[in-house]
């Protein structure tokens, strides 16, 4: 139980709230209109439209965030839809469980299990060895080798930042842009994974998976050009945003 009254206040009013942060979109998505039976409008990037629409209308609604809580969810959720296990998902064929078959074309994926962005994939014995857990702290990690995130934004101020364009478009739709650009990363952190034996415990699945042995050094630039692309968009989005 969250001891802090605000935030139990907020849980309470936004019980759905914990499915902010991620869209489970299928790794041959290529446009977020075209796949809206994968969405909800509960996902990130309706969380993301949400809290523009906050920041934009002159008087709060009584059922809705308040301005500085807008804020607040849109930095956090800007950053996580450019996590790419947020947005990208493996779906499977599982009708042999010893020999689980990844799916990507979304127009086979419908109604199919899917490993909720790698939290279902586990590279070995320890709960937190899982490929999610894997993306959103150990190749954070491991761009600097430090937890320091000064260090680390300094750093990626310093190499990845000029590269990053500008999001092209109306800024209502960026986050759909944001949400496919990080599926398509995600196909690199599915790549080369070699699936095991999958089971199923109630409603939770497991996949046993098998990292390649360069895995870290493969995607520890991508994890860093997508951490610097998340705070240029947001620099970006909060200038564009026409605040009330």
């Amino acid at each position: 139980m969250n001891s802090d009254p605000e935030a139990r206040a907020f849980n309470d009013k936004f019980p759905t709230n914990a499915l902010w942060h991620f869209v489970d979109l299928p790794l041959g998505t290529k446009d977020y209109r075209e796949a809206t039976r994968f969405t909800s409008v509960n996902d990130v990037t309706h969380a993301i439209n949400r809290c523009v629409a906050v920041l934009e209308t002159a008087e709060n609604q009584p059922d809705d965030f308040t301005k500085p809580q807008a804020l607040r969810l849109l930095v956090h959720f800007v950053g996580d839809i450019h996590q790419p296990l947020h947005c990208g998902t493996g779906f499977y064929d599982l009708s042999d469980l010893a020999h689980p078959i990844l799916i990507r074309d979304p127009h086979l994926c419908s109604g199919k299990p899917n490993d909720r962005g790698g939290n279902d994939l586990f590279f070995g014995s320890d709960p937190n060895q899982e490929l999610h857990a894997f993306w959103d702290q150990a190749l954070v990690f491991a761009i600097r080798n430090s937890s320091d995130y000064h260090l680390l934004a300094g750093w990626l101020g310093s190499k990845f930042v000029q590269a990053v364009s500008v999001t092209a478009g109306n800024y209502h739709v960026w986050a759909e842009q944001w949400a496919i650009d990080s599926v398509q990363q995600a196909q690199q952190a599915y790549k080369n994974i070699i699936l095991g034996s999958a089971s199923i415990d109630g409603q939770r699945l497991r996949i046993a998976i098998e990292l390649p042995n360069n895995y870290t050094e493969s995607n520890q630039p991508i994890a860093a050009e997508q951490l610097a692309k998340a705070g240029v968009h947001l620099a970006q989005l909060l200038n564009a945003i026409q605040w009330r």
